[in-house]
């Protein structure tokens, strides 16, 4: 199974250079599952029902999310009717959306799990008995467990890779400030 990741895309420039070389991509690389944080696509604030159409018309079969996943207030009306897109599963219980998903392409089933971290960003329910409960929860169910942790620290991100060591088969780091673009560790 290979698995094709972009974060963070950020803003029309982003979604235009993502456009362009989406094709190429794939031709090269041949992934089962495309994923694609989505958290900044609209003016590095949010998306918006548009650009998440526009994603899977691309060709992603899933988007994750991050702190900005509200900032575009219309997402309200739609993210849960839209089954391929997860914000942040340690937000409190009751917040619209969903925080994993489960992919199936070819035969496989991909669990996409989405938590944020906290250093740095808003208080939410630990990412890690989050992430936890979940992993558990999909056991065995999958063929594989991709996470993406949102956070502004990167020691936060290489810490989920040691947690979830040997239970997942894939941990990626997102985020996207005025200060820097850190993906991945």
């Amino acid at each position: 199974m290979k698995i094709l990741f972009i974060g963070d895309v950020v803003g029309k420039p982003g979604r235009d250079i993502l456009s362009a070389q989406i094709g190429r991509l794939k031709s090269k690389y041949s992934p089962t599952f495309m994923l694609v944080n989505g958290e900044n696509a609209a003016n590095g604030r949010g998306i918006t029902k548009k650009i998440y159409q526009q994603f899977l018309e691309l060709g992603f079969h899933g988007v994750t999310m991050g702190n900005h996943t509200w900032d575009n207030r219309d997402i309200f009306d739609w993210i849960d009717d839209a089954d391929r897109i997860v914000r942040p599963a340690n937000y409190p219980d009751g917040t619209p959306g969903v925080g994993m998903m489960v992919l199936k392409q070819s035969g496989k089933k991909l669990a996409v799990i989405n938590v944020m971290g906290t250093v740095f960003l808003p208080s939410l329910d630990c990412p890690f008995r989050t992430v936890d409960a979940l992993v558990e929860e999909i056991r065995g169910e999958v063929d594989a467990i991709f996470v993406d942790m949102h956070a502004e620290a990167t020691s936060e991100k290489i810490a989920m890779g040691y947690h979830l060591d040997g239970r997942v088969q894939a941990v990626v780091g997102t985020i996207r400030t005025s200060r820097r673009l850190t993906t991945g560790f």
